[in-house]
């Protein structure tokens, strides 16, 4: 026993070690590998889920009997990124008898992984791969589930580690802040200044494959700014992470600076010069400035007088005290730093000490002619020369010095003349986005130059500058986009900003548009299906210049896209519909009997098949709406009644049948209720009657006629028999009694007919028959003589029925 029992237990552990699983053929086609979702609620975009399709499926369905069993094998989940060549293993030793695994997190959104299913068996053996499954980017989805997108956890720290924005190009009238490409759909750009605006500044819709990656704002000159953005990664901004930025304080506006440097007084007689920079406290962008008073007498630099924000804001300096035989300047050069961190320099004022009978040193453009003066202080053997140089390249330093490798042009001049050839500088090789000055030179003993005078060189390249070419980008019904193409220096320019036209051919609409070098170029609120001429130039930044406006470019006709369509709303009224060959009619037929009222409709189909008769329809002809309104008024009155009758007489009857099987629908149906007097020739009943009533279970049923007015009827025709098109039917005494006597519900039947113009077509296909049975019965009641023997002048229960309207 002992033995075999130790059979027994080696035998099931070759077995296990032994059993490798094998995957089945459509295995791949039982999982689903994507972002994890919640129903229709959310989207985990960070979330990697792998489920089995079927409700009660598990893991282990993916693999073959035999081996499937619940230690048999484990699941492992790897990804690799799009680009990487490293498969890295998110989760291992998954149970097979799970039916889904969902906590593969980290992912980004915005990246595409491959996916791999790994089984491996936990006795050792080959591991089972499954095909690789794509998932991501996230942009990608349906836009349903766009709008739902989130983070199932972590949002705070990807962004915080992906988005970084940063201000670049503070300026005294903007800044521009950058950022590199970010993972969401939804960015809004808050600005505060002093207190938070009502409304977002800026709402970007990112465009993954094309994002946006700097915006620029207008803003005033020295003032402080916070700068707040919201960043979500659905495209409905319903899931927004707050990321907030350090405050920007903007630059001075430079004429404002220059004005309140340039404050001074200079008193000829005492040779007096003062100046006061304690304003300066009232530009709180200003972070430190400094000074220096300087004289410059033929290029000869001498400093002064110095000081700073910290000490001798005022100060005075007295020019009487210089021993100078020639003319000569006094200057005052300023330099200062902004609280964001640029830093600058001016020429704050300069006064001209003139001495008797003395030139100045002067140059100027005049058309095609340059003329210049020479103080005659300058040193006779001194050379003079007139460069050519790019304002803002090198500027000169404190000393005046101007080095020679920094003009672009330099023309030797005779100190016996007055005036040189514009031509003696070749202009061909100008730049055109460099603004230049021309500088009077006197050279020194150690080769460089210098500065006696300077004048503006106005650069030859603008007065030829291409006109920009405009192109369409795309368009709406309400918009339009654009392209605006730099044709003189394919972007190397400086842009400020763009300026955009558009006016419709009729001249009706016109729209005039700034737009900053970085944002679209869209023009909104125009009009649908219009062409609009549309035109555009650039305005570029010239250092040294300022701005620079180029030409208008030629026009552009583009034509707005047509309003989209509305979405149709198709209302279907309920209709009842049956079909026959020959003839369309509505019989009302209502059935009495004592106990209970019933209404059959029948709508029979004429040779004019597919016409429609719609619910509310206005007629043309008063009288055909008058019976209409007519027709449905009797129906809702006899529904109603029918209704009310139910309630109060068959629901109480059901209760009463099974105390007295022997008593009449009529009595069953009043039976402790209040006595109702009601026509005793009509009701008046025979034990026999009675008896036979409750064995057979058929109710007296009565056919009541309603009778149309002639000029409301309408004319149907049943081919070959215009006799049998009857308006009103007669009931006699004698049918009364033969119907009491076959105890066969007597039946009145209604034949309205209807104009064609407001027929209702119904059809309840597969029925012929029926219409045929009601055509019999129409022709049975409108001739007494057959009723009474005639199998069609009765209707059999199956036929009651199905015309009943309960």
């Amino acid at each position: 026993m002992w033995l075999l029992r130790t059979i027994l237990v080696l035998l099931v552990i070759y077995q296990a070690q032994g059993c490798q699983p094998e995957l089945k053929e459509d295995a791949a086609s039982l999982l689903t590998v994507g972002y994890d979702k919640q129903g229709s609620t959310a989207v985990y975009v960070d979330t990697l889920s792998v489920e089995m399709k079927g409700r009660k499926q598990k893991f282990s369905d993916l693999l073959k009997p035999g081996c499937n069993g619940r230690k048999s094998a484990t699941l492992a989940i790897e990804v690799r990124k799009e680009g990487t060549e490293e498969w890295e293993e998110k989760a291992k030793d998954i149970r097979i008898t799970r039916k889904n695994y969902d906590n593969v997190k980290d992912l980004d959104p915005c990246s595409k992984y491959e996916v791999r299913v790994l089984i491996k068996p936990t006795s050792g053996g080959e591991i089972r791969e499954l095909s690789n499954f794509p998932v991501g980017p996230f942009h990608k989805l349906d836009p349903e589930e766009k709008e739902i997108a989130q983070f199932k956890s972590g949002a705070e720290e990807y962004y915080t580690e992906h988005f970084k924005p940063e201000y670049t190009q503070v300026s005294d009238n903007s800044f521009t802040v950058k950022w590199e490409p970010v993972c969401a759909l939804v960015i809004n750009v808050w600005l505060k200044e002093g207190d938070w605006k009502d409304q977002p500044e800026k709402v970007i819709k990112n465009d993954i494959e094309n994002p946006t990656t700097e915006l620029t704002l207008d803003v005033e000159p020295c003032k402080q700014f916070e700068v707040m953005f919201e960043i979500s990664i659905d495209s409905e901004g319903n899931e927004l992470l707050e990321e907030y930025m350090p405050t920007v304080t903007t630059d001075p506006d430079k004429e404002d600076l220059s004005t309140m440097f340039s404050k001074h007084s200079y008193e000829n007689i005492s040779n007096v010069l003062k100046w006061d920079y304690t304003a300066i406290d009232e530009f709180a962008c200003i972070k430190s400035f400094s000074y220096k008073l300087v004289k410059d007498e033929n290029g000869e630099i001498e400093e002064l007088s110095e000081g700073n924000d910290k000490v001798d804001q005022a100060a005075e300096f007295s020019v009487g005290s210089l021993a100078v035989e020639c003319n000569f300047g006094v200057r005052m050069e300023v330099e200062h730093e902004t609280v964001a961190g640029q830093k600058d320099s001016l020429e704050a004022f300069e006064e001209h000490i003139h001495k008797k009978d003395q030139k100045e040193n002067a140059i100027s453009i005049n058309g095609s002619r340059i003329t210049y003066t020479i103080n005659p202080c300058v040193e006779p053997e001194s050379e003079i020369v007139i460069g050519l140089k790019e304002i803002g390249r090198d500027g000169k330093d404190l000393s005046g010095r101007t080095l020679e490798e920094n003009l672009e042009g330099i023309v030797k001049v005779d100190k016996s003349k007055t005036d040189i050839e514009r031509s003696s500088f070749d202009e061909t090789e100008l730049k055109p986005c460099v603004a230049y000055k021309i500088m009077l030179l006197r050279k020194t003993a150690d080769q460089d130059f210098k500065e006696l005078e300077t004048a503006e060189f106005e650069n030859s390249q603008w007065n030829s500058w291409k006109a920009p070419s405009v192109s369409e980008k795309e368009n709406t019904s309400t918009s339009i986009t654009l392209d605006i193409a730099d044709l003189e220096t394919d972007g190397e320019c400086l842009v400020s900003h763009y300026n955009i036209s558009c006016q419709d051919v009729g001249g009706g609409d016109t729209k005039q548009k700034m737009f900053h070098a970085n944002e679209e170029l869209k023009m909104d609120d125009l009009l649908p299906e219009t062409k609009y001429n549309c035109a555009g130039r650039i305005v570029h930044t010239i250092p040294g210049s300022g701005a620079f406006e180029t030409p208008w470019s030629d026009f552009v006709v583009i034509e707005t896209a047509s309003l989209p369509l509305p979405e149709e709303v198709t209302t279907i009224a309920p209709v009842t519909e049956v079909e026959s060959e020959d003839s369309t009619s509505i019989a009302i037929t209502q059935v009495e009997s004592e106990d209970s009222t019933s209404i059959a409709v029948t709508e029979v189909e004429s040779d004019h098949e597919g016409a429609e008769m719609k619910i509310g329809l206005k007629s043309e002809d008063n009288d055909e709406t008058i019976l209409a309104l007519s027709i449905a008024g009797i129906c809702f009155a006899i529904i109603a009644a029918g209704g009310c009758y139910w309630w109060h007489c068959i629901r109480d009857r059901g209760q009463e049948d099974s105390k007295d099987i022997n008593l009449s629908y009529r009595a069953s149906a009043t039976a402790g209720t209040k006595v109702v007097d009601m026509n005793s020739a009509l009701l008046t009943e025979t034990e026999e009657e009675e008896k036979k009533e409750a064995e057979t279970d058929e109710p007296d049923i009565k056919e009541t006629v309603v009778e149309i007015p002639e000029e409301n009827k309408a004319t149907t025709s049943t081919e070959g028999t215009p006799n049998e098109d009857v308006n009103v039917l007669t009931e006699t005494e004698d049918e009364e009694k033969k119907g009491a006597e076959t105890d066969k519900p007597d039946k009145k039947e209604t034949v309205v007919e209807i104009p064609e113009e407001i027929k209702a077509t119904t059809s309840t296909e597969g029925t012929p028959s029926e219409d045929v049975n009601v055509q019999k019965e129409t022709e049975s009641s409108s001739t007494p003589a057959d009723s009474e023997g005639s199998p069609s002048a009765e209707i059999s229960p199956k036929d009651t029925d199905a015309n009943v309207i309960p």
